[in-house]
């Protein structure tokens, strides 16, 4: 019998989507800032000021240049 609780592990992605700000790149990596204002250094390029989509240290695609709203609930 399969183990019900290793197969909803398996639907839930273990590295999550963040979107990020482009604030430089040397044409491997980049450097990225997140919405917490926080910097991170990935893989992968993408145009300077731009929005791009990162998982797991690595840019995946660029992202539309939507307007962004940070919700806190208390």
């Amino acid at each position: 019998m399969p183990n019900i609780w290793t197969q909803f592990k398996s639907l839930i992605p273990e590295d999550v989507t963040l979107v990020a700000t482009v604030s430089s790149t040397d044409g491997t990596t980049s450097t990225v800032e997140l919405l917490s204002g926080d910097m991170l250094a990935v893989r992968g390029t993408g145009t300077v000021g731009g929005k791009v989509y990162v998982r797991g240290g690595e840019i995946i695609q660029e992202a539309g240049t939507l307007t962004q709203y940070n919700m806190i609930l208390y």
